[in-house]
């Protein structure tokens, strides 16, 4: 399926796992109506993303989190000091984050589902929608696997990664 862009209606490519109009993140803006709205407007980022109003990561390519909105913040229980500029396993409290490598070094983060989709929709602009991911997360000295529901979405130079649902496992 082929997504336009709402606003120009420029061809903003191929939409993974049976996405729509209705399961974009941004309702799909490309980058240059993005940064139209966001500079014509004087709109600060954060008021932005806070008015998605649905919990979203920034990322950029390395992946890093470059912050997340008021939504996001909730649902994860964190600060913006908790989530800037951290990696995203470090952000959820991936049990492979506190491996001596770190978030994205571990031999099971090439296998993270949530990783893998980040660096996929970076290196190909495909937005991918409802992909379920099951990390192991750490909660003081218990760990518990999660299921994770997570969509992607490129905005010029970082990807949106929306929080779906974060809970147990069914």
């Amino acid at each position: 399926m082929r997504h336009i862009c709402a606003w120009c209606q420029t061809d903003l490519g191929k939409i993974e796992s049976g996405a729509n109009s209705e399961n974009t993140i941004t309702h799909g803006i490309c980058p240059s109506c993005a940064t139209r709205l966001c500079s014509e407007r004087g709109e600060p980022l954060m008021e932005f993303l806070d008015r998605l109003g649905v919990p979203v990561l920034l990322v950029e390519s390395e992946p890093r989190v470059l912050t997340g909105n008021k939504p996001a913040r909730d649902l994860l229980g964190k600060g913006l000091g908790d989530i800037e500029g951290r990696r995203g396993g470090e952000v959820i409290e991936c049990v492979h984050s506190y491996s001596p490598g770190g978030c994205g070094q571990d031999m099971h983060c090439k296998s993270c589902t949530i990783r893998n989709t980040v660096l996929e929709t970076f290196k190909t602009g495909n937005s991918f929608t409802h992909v379920q991911a099951f990390p192991d997360i750490q909660f003081g000295q218990d760990v518990k696997t999660m299921s994770v529901e997570i969509s992607t979405e490129k905005v010029a130079d970082v990807v949106l990664l929306r929080i779906d649902d974060f809970g147990d496992p069914d």
